[in-house]
């Protein structure tokens, strides 16, 4: 089936203005992490039912009318990120502000609506700091993947000269550079098949370069109440930033040569959205929360460049080749996404002033994720049509479930545990079969497994206005690093070009320290 679609694919986008994004670019886009105040993490960020607390707020905004005071709260992070591929480990260690948030107390001196509280958040939702090295010998290569993608593409069209339009603007990335690099020939004039240069079945030592820097920022502006004391109520505005850049190497080395795909990615847009929320306390013990996080509806600007540095003279019969390097100019694009919605259900326990337990569900479907022509464009042609259904394909409804425990020893000192999974957004014969659809010439994606988080912390209060909570976060994933995509018969009935995936293990490890002032 997907083979028969990326036929297909392959055929529209010969007459098609060129993009770099696809499903991998939505979920990258679309899927959060854990983030917040230390108390919350330390929590596993089960505060949904809980509020009072800036993290808490931004899950369920009804969390904001639990306040009884106005509060000042920010949070810093130093983190370590390991990436272990086999016996190859690359680490990006950052200290930054995690959180920052204000929350306005107004009582109305009201028995039915006792108050109205407003409020300010910043939160990272995500940090895309990462590096990755993999070093192993795939059962096809790069170039089997070139050619198997080029068939069908007349070779005049992807020609490079002075005098000659640039075959960047309207072919294929991969097949313009593997074709003007000699890696890839035609078997007719055609072009109806190509052949990669003969290495004479050499298993080829292949290697991976990648460094992710960027993250995706949350800012709340939060309103909320409490009704008789019994049902909190709450809504937000929200806007994200996303700011993101990939740089990435793939190298193949045969006996007597090789070559190295580079490609430079920056992204940068910004969304809007909402959330709604209500906390209902039928007794002082219990609560319940829920709350809907609308879709956030981005807008992208993106820029992309490749470079082919190739040396295969060993294995390249035609007197003309040289050795050198074949370069895209550096291009920009404009997409809108639309993420999905997200729906979370609380409960938490507060047993007098000792013990709280609470528990987070949230649920995702990532396969209504939707890839746009940015409104107002000249051309409206629905470009991203075949992505979007390649999207309702591939991705499916997700669960995450947090869960967290505080215990207060004394008034002033508290210790808190916690744990959250994740489970990754893939539907299972995609996430198996490793055929995601890749746009442009960055053939490298990663297969996200589930992600776990063990969490705990301690909190003291010097007074009744200073606190101070620290934090510490354990992260665990583990994911299928593809140098390029396995290509299946129809129906995925046998594997044509095996890309032999890396396992790569993802460890990170959080300090968080967080200080509030309430008055």
């Amino acid at each position: 089936m997907k083979k028969i679609t990326y036929t297909l694919f392959s055929m529209f986008i010969l007459s098609a203005p060129l993009f770099a994004q696809g499903e991998v670019d939505a979920a990258r886009f679309s899927h959060e992490e854990l983030y917040g105040t230390a108390r919350a993490m330390s929590m596993g960020g089960a505060f949904g039912a809980l509020g009072g607390d800036q993290t808490g707020v931004s899950i369920n905004p009804a969390g904001i009318a639990v306040y009884r005071s106005s509060e000042v709260v920010g949070t810093l992070n130093l983190s370590q990120e390991r990436s272990t591929v086999g016996s190859n480990d690359a680490n990006k260690t950052r200290f930054e502000m995690d959180n920052l948030g204000f929350v306005g107390y107004f009582p109305l001196r009201n028995d039915v609506i006792p108050l109205i509280n407003f409020g300010f958040s910043y939160n990272k939702l995500k940090s895309f700091n990462k590096n990755i090295s993999a070093i192993g010998s795939p059962n096809n290569t790069l170039l089997d993947y070139m050619a198997d993608r080029s068939a069908g593409i007349d070779p005049l069209h992807l020609e490079m000269g002075d005098n000659l339009p640039d075959p960047f603007l309207d072919q294929p990335w991969l097949s313009v550079l593997g074709y003007n690099s000699w890696l890839i020939d035609p078997v007719d004039a055609a072009g109806s098949q190509y052949l990669p240069v003969n290495t004479g079945n050499e298993q080829a030592r292949n290697e991976i370069i990648l460094k992710e820097r960027g993250y995706i920022d949350n800012y709340d502006f939060t309103v909320g109440t409490t009704i008789n004391h019994m049902l909190s109520l709450g809504m937000s505005l929200t806007i994200k930033d996303i700011s993101y850049s990939l740089s990435s190497d793939y190298l193949e080395d045969f006996n007597n040569g090789g070559y190295t795909l580079s490609n430079w990615i920056t992204t940068s847009g910004a969304g809007v959205g909402a959330k709604f929320g209500a906390i209902y306390r039928p007794v002082n013990a219990l609560r319940f929360g829920v709350a809907y996080h609308t879709p956030t509806w981005y807008a992208f600007s993106e820029t992309y460049e490749a470079q082919m540095d190739d040396d295969m003279e060993a294995y390249v019969t035609d007197t003309d080749y040289e050795p050198g390097m074949t370069n895209s100019e550096v291009f920009s694009n404009n997409y809108d996404l639309k993420t999905p919605g997200k729906l979370v259900l609380s409960v938490a326990a507060v047993l007098g002033n000792k013990f709280i337990a609470s528990a987070d569900y949230e649920l995702v479907d990532y396969s209504k994720m939707k890839l746009m022509v940015p409104s107002g464009a000249s051309d409206d042609a629905d470009w991203y049509g075949i992505d979007n259904e390649y999207i309702s394909m591939d991705f499916k409804q997700t669960s995450t479930v947090k869960m967290g425990m505080e215990y207060r020893f004394t008034p002033q000192f508290s210790g808190r545990l916690g744990y959250a999974w994740m489970e990754n957004p893939y539907e299972t014969t995609f996430r198996e079969s490793g055929d995601a659809a890749v746009a442009g010439s960055s053939t490298i994606y990663r297969m996200e497994g589930d992600t776990n988080y063990l969490t705990g912390g301690l909190g003291y209060r010097f007074n009744r206005n200073f606190f101070l909570d620290l934090a510490v976060v354990y992260k665990t994933q583990t994911d299928d690093l593809y140098p390029f995509p396995n290509l299946w018969t129809e129906n995925r009935e046998e594997l044509v070009i095996d890309a032999t995936p890396f396992t790569l293990k993802n460890q990170s490890v959080r300090g968080l320290v967080t200080l509030g002032y309430k008055f």
